[in-house]
């Protein structure tokens, strides 16, 4: 890993295996069979190698490693309310998509942070560019 992740290049090699094992270290399951695919290197999805039921859970991903705007904004507290507020005075219809808004700060908050953030490893697994 670098100690950045680059945004600069479009065609960056995305570390989706290193996600992984990041992911699995921080108690993401899998059902048995559970793979990740890809058939060109850049786009990436979770395949069951054998029929399952329908219906039956293919991951597990604890509660501490979801970004939720709830927790969110305990995080950041009055620095992002103060935001938050400013948004809603300025666009009465911001305020249903401030959930989306927390998210934003946070994934920017990571992306500084570099290779310091808990989340580099899944920040450095995703598309550079989006179509």
């Amino acid at each position: 890993h670098g100690g950045i992740i680059n945004l600069n290049d479009e065609f960056a090699q995305r570390d989706v295996y290193g996600m992984e094992q990041w992911a699995l270290g921080y108690g993401v399951q899998k059902a048995a069979g559970v793979e990740l695919a890809s058939s060109d290197g850049q786009d990436w999805q979770l395949v069951a190698q054998q029929n399952m039921p329908a219906g039956s859970p293919v991951l597990f991903v604890p509660a501490q490693l979801i970004m939720s705007s709830n927790n969110i904004a305990q995080e950041f507290g009055n620095s992002i309310s103060q935001a938050e507020q400013f948004l809603v005075q300025t666009d009465r219809g911001t305020q249903q998509r401030l959930p989306l808004f927390r998210l934003m700060v946070k994934v920017l908050a990571e992306y500084e942070k570099g290779q310091q953030s808990p989340y580099f490893p899944w920040l450095n697994s995703l598309p550079r560019i989006f179509y």
